[in-house]
Order: C-alpha cells, then structure tokens, then sequence
C-alpha cells in the first residue's frame, strides 16, 4: 500500500499510538537490539519524518513504550488484586501475595518487555514527569502494605522500609530468573523470606 494512502488514515494522536503499537509487537518479537524508528514507520506505511515528528529519535519511542509497558502491568495486578475480596488481615496478606506472584508472572511471560521496562530507556529522575512514587505498580504496593499495617498483619515500625524491600527482593530474584541465574522453582520461598523478614505475621 503506498505510504500517502496509508498516511491518510490516521488523525491527530493516532500515529503515535500507532507508533508504540508497532514497536510493541517487534519489542515482544526480537527484544529492542534491532529496533529502529525507520523500521516502525516502514512497518506501518509512514514516512520516517512522520514518526521523528512525534518521536524525536529511537530512544524517545522505546520510552514511550516501556511507559505503556508499566501501565499494563499495572492492569494486571489490579485485576488479580480485584478478585481477593474482604478487610480482613488474611485477605490483605493474599494481596500482598498477589503483588509479587503477578510481577513474577509478568516478566516470565513478556521478558523482552520486562527487559525493556528496566533498562536505560526508562530511567527515571527528580526532574522527570514520571517518578516511581507515581507509578501504578508502586501504588498498588503502596496501598496493599498500608492494609497490612491496618489488619495488623504488618508492624507500624516496619512500614517505612517496607516498600524498597519489597520491591528490590521481588525485582531482584525476578531479574535473576528472567537472566537464568536462578531457578523459578525457588520464588515462593524468597516470597517467604521476604514476609519473614519484613515481620508479616501468618
């Protein structure tokens, strides 16, 4: 189809998601090594000016998408978050649970996303719109560890270290996983440990 015809079809913001929708399948299909912003626009059948107008350069674009990648893991911990019913102490340790098997489950699953969503691409500072604390992901932690400390499953003294522990054990024995440094089998027990260290009471 010539480039002009299919340029036609798309109205303002839909190329650009068209953009991080092609990258997408080619991220989940090859990982990013090989991926170029030309390639995308051939892909989809727009000229490359058309894609630097809303992606300046190829790391612009995997931003974009590692964004989006964060988001949908974000979908998915809320929608197994969603079917653990009850305020009870028992209901709030099954969420908390949850959050860690959902991120395991994710990054198996999507490794070359997972990749993406952690590397150079995505990284994120004090001046950036986009900052960890307001993450979907790291809310959802946030909020289930809050529930923790209200059923009193979770010690108040132990609340403010329980983020960044929860997430560099999680993110770490994933990571190592993801890298075939460790065996999947060993995930539930460092869950365990991580709940032992941080004091949850069973």
């Amino acid at each position: 189809m010539p480039v002009a015809r299919v340029r036609d079809q798309y109205h303002h913001g839909d190329l650009e998601s068209a953009l991080i929708a092609t990258a997408r399948k080619f991220t989940k299909r090859n990982g990013i090594e090989h991926l170029s912003l030309r390639k995308v626009a051939q892909e989809i059948g727009v000229s490359p000016s058309a894609a630097y107008h809303y992606f300046p350069d190829r790391d612009a674009l995997m931003a974009a998408v590692g964004f989006s990648l964060f988001e949908e893991l974000a979908d998915y911990q809320e929608r197994e978050l969603a079917k653990i019913t009850g305020t009870t102490a028992k209901a709030a340790k099954e969420r908390y649970r949850a959050l860690g098997k959902t991120y395991f489950e994710w990054a198996i699953k999507e490794p070359h996303f997972f990749n993406l969503m952690f590397s150079e691409h995505c990284l994120v500072d004090s001046k950036s719109e986009e900052k960890r604390e307001d993450n979907r992901a790291f809310i959802n932690l946030t909020k289930c560890l809050d529930e923790l400390v209200s059923t009193g499953a979770l010690e108040e003294r132990m609340r403010g270290h329980s983020e960044l522990l929860s997430w560099t054990v999680v993110h770490g024995a994933t990571s190592l996983i993801v890298g075939g440094h460790l065996d999947p089998e060993n995930y539930e027990s460092i869950l365990d440990d991580l709940e032992f260290s941080l004091g949850i009471r069973k």
